[in-house]
């Protein structure tokens, strides 16, 4: 046999178990995935951020008010399996809360994540966020050796101050495509924390702290 017959029959087996692989993978299992969102800053930056002189804020667990809350998207392949995504506790309005309280963090907020409201006594956070999820999920399509990703999401975050029981809402929403050569199922938590933090980060742009409370601009 030749070098050429060799090398194209190499290749052609390749391509033949690339094909099966792609093809009997992503058949109905779930693929978890985490929303916390990156670290964006510089190496060392993380340890530069200090918290600001500003109220305690507490962010609660939002509440699901999607009609499926069962995943957050899918995968199909281009030879039809179809898997889906969903995070490891079950439970994305967890998940989404603790995100946004770690990213309050990262911007010098005095925040916290808590699963339940704390109560309304002398040690009470001066600001309660909490929120419903009213969109949230990533579609993968596969084709030949790349997957292309769009994820979006709506959130009502709203904010509660304690100093004067006054609350406000702000419904935020954004959305986002990728494309990748090689699928991993954690590209569908990247690109939901993508759009998860620029809710976040819309969010912080549209209030502003009023001595221990938070208000619009």
């Amino acid at each position: 046999m030749s070098r050429e017959q060799i090398i194209g029959t190499r290749t052609a087996s390749f391509a033949i178990a690339l094909i099966l692989f792609a093809g009997c993978a992503g058949k109905g299992e779930v693929m978890p995935v985490t929303l916390a969102t990156k670290q964006k800053e510089a190496p060392g930056a993380a340890h530069s951020v200090k918290n600001m002189a500003v109220p305690r804020v507490a962010v609660v667990s939002f509440d699901d008010a999607r009609s499926d809350r069962t995943k957050v998207g899918s995968r199909n392949s281009a030879w039809g399996g179809e898997s889906y995504f969903n995070v490891p506790t079950g439970s994305a309005g967890e998940e989404a809360a603790q995100a946004f309280a770690d990213y309050l963090k990262r911007k010098g907020w005095q925040a916290q994540y808590l699963k339940t409201t704390p109560t309304a006594n002398g040690e009470a956070p001066d600001i309660v966020l909490s929120g419903k999820i009213l969109d949230l999920a990533v579609d993968a399509k596969g084709g030949f050796v790349f997957t292309d990703l769009a994820a979006r999401s709506k959130l009502a975050i709203q904010a509660t101050n304690h100093a004067d029981g006054s609350s406000i809402t702000d419904t935020v929403s954004h959305s986002g495509t990728y494309n990748v050569f090689w699928f991993e199922p954690q590209d569908g938590g990247d690109i939901l924390s993508e759009v998860l933090e620029k809710n976040f980060e819309r969010f912080v742009l549209n209030t502003k702290f009023e001595d221990r409370s938070l208000r619009f601009r």
